[in-house]
């Protein structure tokens, strides 16, 4: 089959042929319907100490449909379309135990959804409901994320969230908050093209940064937020969250910056705020969103702005490192180059 294997920072992203994968016995064997590309693929193929392994295939945000399975799979069957979690947990270790497989020390990680293929333990598959596309069970894994993001912060409904940024994580964060009953939602962002995305995920307004003028945001919200989620992975976004953030809120950082990032303790210590570093979501996040989707009749697919073929993943990529204007890519294996 063709596999998108990563060959280091700054050399291209190859198309090869690998050998088909094969199920285990409790596994699924997953034709790839989509793949989307996240931003911590731009940033961990991009010469940083967390970077992917060089000589691997990558991609974990995909959905597909079952095209072969092992025999310890009841429930299973050939045809089902699904969406699946990058990684298996054993059930048993102290990460499972509190919720989080992903960080499970001897789980199966499948992240290699670049890839016309992917066998998958049983376990991390989701059934996805009657009229879901293939792009919307991709976006399950991405707007899972903005619902953990928003849990890290004790949402309880009737907060002022600002979120920071606009881009597919942002707008996860977006629905979630008007999910949960935030109070009110605005997004700062320099990308005024995606105003009319940001309404449609419930935001109240989009505003242009100003990081001299917390108050200009301050108003548009109703009051200082409560949660500021920063979603940009920039250089000085957290201390731009810092400085917006009210009394006793919570800065949630979900632009996964592989740089160092100053900030001054003190900020936070006179404020009583808290920061936290969310990075994914639990087995049942991820159910929820999907279930959350089907019972809302919201399709997240509008927030997909190409669909392209296998082999421009590199390309896609190095697009988007270079500050091409996109919402979310897909991937689709099918397309013929």
């Amino acid at each position: 089959m063709r596999a998108a294997i990563f060959n280091g920072a700054g050399k291209p992203i190859t198309i090869e042929r690998v050998p088909d994968p094969v199920p285990g016995r409790d596994e699924l064997l997953i034709e790839i319907g989509r793949c989307g590309i996240c931003g911590s693929d731009v940033s961990m193929t991009s010469g940083s100490p967390f970077d992917y392994a060089v000589g691997r295939c990558f991609g974990h945000e995909f959905a597909g449909t079952i095209v072969g399975k092992g025999r310890d799979t009841p429930g299973w069957n050939v045809g089902d379309a699904v969406a699946c979690m990058p990684k298996s947990g054993c059930g048993h270790c102290e990460a499972c135990i509190e919720g989080r497989p992903l960080f499970c020390p001897t789980g199966k990680g499948v992240s290699e959804a670049f890839a016309e293929y992917l066998s998958v333990p049983a376990s991390v598959a989701i059934r996805l409901p009657e009229g879901f596309s293939m792009s919307d069970g991709a976006l399950v894994e991405p707007m899972a994320c903005g619902l953990r993001a928003l849990g890290s912060a004790d949402m309880r409904g009737g907060e002022r969230v600002l979120v920071l940024g606009a881009g597919s994580m942002a707008l996860a964060v977006v629905w979630w908050a008007r999910r949960l009953g935030a109070a009110s939602i605005v997004v700062a962002s320099r990308s005024a093209h995606r105003r009319d995305t940001c309404l449609a995920f419930g935001a109240d307004a989009l505003h242009a940064f100003d990081e001299d003028d917390p108050a200009e945001l301050a108003r548009a919200l109703g009051g200082a937020p409560h949660i500021v989620v920063e979603c940009i992975g920039k250089d000085g976004a957290l201390g731009l969250a810092l400085e917006h953030v009210r009394l006793g809120g919570t800065v949630v950082s979900m632009g996964m910056c592989t740089q160092p990032q100053p900030i001054i303790p003190a900020v936070l210590a006179f404020k009583e705020a808290r920061l936290t570093f969310p990075l994914a979501y639990s087995p049942e996040e991820y159910a929820r969103t999907a279930r959350e989707f089907d019972q809302s009749g919201f399709r997240p697919d509008i927030m997909v702005s190409d669909v392209l073929p296998l082999e421009q993943v590199g390309d896609a990529i190095a697009s988007i490192r270079g500050g091409v204007r996109t919402l979310k890519i897909h991937i689709d294996p099918r397309i013929a180059p």
